[in-house]
């Protein structure tokens, strides 16, 4: 983990470089798409990853925000793209499980897929996850909420 980490960095300051981040010299055009990119490195074996636990049932039936917060159920927990759709119900995804393929590679298939639909509309803006389950919309919710709270 630790050696993917230092390639995450010394990915991302290189793209800080080519964008000459720390410099005084001129500035070649802002190409933000080089981040996506580095981000789908990331995201890509997760969302594989997603698809398989949502297949076999094995997402999470409970939530806890935190180490101080209650345990909360999670009602049918399924996977939500970042461009709000439920990807059970996707059709380009759902075309992808008559694939003459094991379920894995059609996991594998749906990742790039999803991946691939989600950079070409602008990436993950919120930076929230291309892909998130209903725990994981809970938990944003509530950092959200307690984000907005101000002392008066």
């Amino acid at each position: 983990m630790l050696e993917e980490s230092k390639k995450q960095h010394a990915w991302h300051v290189a793209i800080n470089q080519h964008h000459n981040l720390c410099g005084d010299g001129p500035r070649p055009e802002w190409k933000r798409w080089m981040y996506e990119a580095k981000e789908l490195a990331n995201e890509v074996p997760r969302l594989a990853l997603l698809f398989k636990m949502e297949r076999l049932g094995t997402l999470p039936k409970l939530h806890k925000q935190c180490s101080m917060s209650p345990v909360e159920p999670v009602e049918d927990n399924h996977l939500t793209c970042c461009l709000g759709t439920e990807c059970r119900k996707c059709e380009a995804l759902l075309a992808l499980e008559k694939a003459e393929l094991e379920p894995e590679e059609i996991d594998q298939a749906k990742a790039w897929t999803c991946a691939t639909h989600i950079v070409s509309e602008g990436g993950d803006q919120a930076r929230e996850g291309y892909i998130l389950t209903v725990d994981d919309r809970m938990f944003w919710d509530t950092a959200y909420h307690y984000l907005s709270i101000t002392e008066g």
